[in-house]
């Protein structure tokens, strides 16, 4: 009898040696990852080579095949023959997907630390909240950032105001931020932010500080609505006292994006107010394209919005062949907004709020004893001692002076930009919120005086 079941015994032997194979199996599968309630994907700018050190509850991910890859506190990601590849423990993992390195328990010590986040200040060690994608790209990997809005505000918000200033400026600068992100999310056709000015300075848990994480959290799930919809929440550092109109700056109207009047703006620590730029005559000459007989004789404003920003530049030019004197207006051809004028000339200019000077003005005496102020002299009509005329066309010329000569430029070899404000002078300017904290507003008053006919409340 003994004989006829042992085959019975052998199988169940048999079946209790494989279930702990099963069960490692499913132990292997990957976790559910946290869910964030609002979540913002941010681009990060990383080092073709970097390492992850990672800390508290994560798992990776191979998306080939859904397959684990075995965790260690510090994993290195390089693109290899356009795939992706992680060393873990000193083994290698390929993918031609990528990889997740997910959080799979919320908790506080979360935190994964980059080892090289290419910054404006140079490449950086920097320490993430959230989740990561890391897919192949064009030449190297591209790295993303998956976390809650709450938690990628607190790396904004310090990265975008002082930390130091008044929590009410700090509110209104998380409020603002948060709308902002909220639409850019809605908006965007890639699917993520960037980490830059782009989209808005991210700085990561390594940016973040307790003031401003204070203003994060006391505002919690509040937005800048219009129409009981978050609006694009434009802000800039200074509007050199006055804001504009968001189509005399882009192209599209905005109806809570109205120029206001901003005393609050200019603080004694305000630096912004009476910048100077010069650009060099040559530059601007190539970058309008203009041909070897025109001669750039000046720039000039031709319209102002309310807050005095140039929205309409022409260039005035000397036609060496035709002998003629023009104006060539600047938007659309040359710049598709009047904000591009910031960057149009070679030069950088810190906003649209300036006027134009060259170094070629000068005063002529007429026929008749008067004096006439002019810009530039290229292309003047003078009677030579033979009585005939001719057109100034030389770029200096010798003038006698009480103590011998000197040479006088005819047309401008720099034209000198002075203004106030920096950035796009659209919606809340920071340093004038700033002023308005200082001057006992709170926050939603910040956010009111800048936007326009706007609520702001909880959503």
């Amino acid at each position: 009898m003994m004989m006829k079941k042992a085959p019975l015994l052998l199988m169940i032997i048999a079946f209790f040696t494989l279930l702990p194979n099963i069960e490692i199996a499913e132990a292997a599968a990957p976790a559910k990852p946290v869910t964030y309630l609002t979540q913002v994907k941010v681009k990060l700018l990383p080092s073709a080579k970097f390492s992850l050190n990672i800390s508290g509850k994560y798992q990776i991910v191979n998306l080939d095949d859904n397959s684990l890859v075995p965790l260690t506190s510090l994993v290195t990601f390089e693109q290899k023959s356009g795939k992706a590849t992680v060393i873990s423990n000193q083994k290698t993992y390929t993918s031609s997907k990528g990889f997740l390195v997910n959080e799979i328990q919320s908790q506080e010590a979360n935190e994964v630390a980059v080892s090289a986040i290419n910054t404006s200040s140079g490449a950086k060690k920097v320490t993430y909240r959230g989740s990561f994608e890391i897919v192949p790209g064009t030449s190297q990997l591209t790295l993303f950032n998956k976390l809650d809005m709450e938690n990628y505000l607190k790396g904004v918000v310090p990265s975008e105001m002082p930390a130091s200033w008044s929590l009410e400026a700090l509110k209104a600068q998380a409020v603002a931020a948060r709308s902002y992100a909220y639409r850019q999310v809605q908006a965007s056709k890639s699917g993520y932010l960037e980490m830059t000015v782009s989209s808005q300075v991210y700085g990561g848990k390594t940016a973040e500080s307790a003031r401003s994480t204070q203003a994060v959290q006391e505002t919690n799930g509040i937005y800048a609505t219009y129409n009981n919809v978050p609006i694009d929440a434009y802000f800039h550092s200074s509007s050199g006292g006055y804001t504009e109109n968001s189509e005399n700056v882009w192209s599209g109207k905005l109806p809570y994006m109205r120029a206001v009047e901003d005393p609050y703006d200019k603080l004694p620590a305000n630096y912004h107010y009476g910048w100077e730029s010069i650009a060099q005559a040559g530059v601007v000459k190539q970058k309008l394209g203009l041909a070897a007989h025109q001669v750039l004789t000046g720039l000039k404003i031709v319209e102002r919005g309310p807050s005095s920003g140039a929205t309409q530049m022409a260039a005035t030019v000397y036609n060496k062949t035709t002998k003629e004197n023009n104006s060539i207006l600047l938007t659309p051809k040359y710049a598709a907004t009047p904000d591009r004028y910031r960057s149009l000339f070679g030069v950088s200019l810190k906003s649209i709020k300036f006027n134009v000077y060259t170094d070629s003005a000068a005063s002529i005496k007429l026929a008749d004893g008067s004096v006439q102020k002019a810009p530039h002299l290229v292309g003047y009509k003078i009677k030579k001692a033979d009585g005939t005329d001719a057109y100034m066309e030389d770029l200096n010329m010798s003038v006698r002076t009480a103590s011998g000569s000197e040479l006088v430029n005819t047309a401008p070899n720099k034209i000198t930009f002075k203004g106030d404000g920096w950035g796009h002078l659209l919606g809340m300017s920071q340093w004038g919120a700033r002023g308005m904290a200082e001057a006992g507003y709170k926050y939603d008053q910040i956010l009111k005086h800048y936007y326009t006919g706007i609520e702001v409340k909880k959503l």
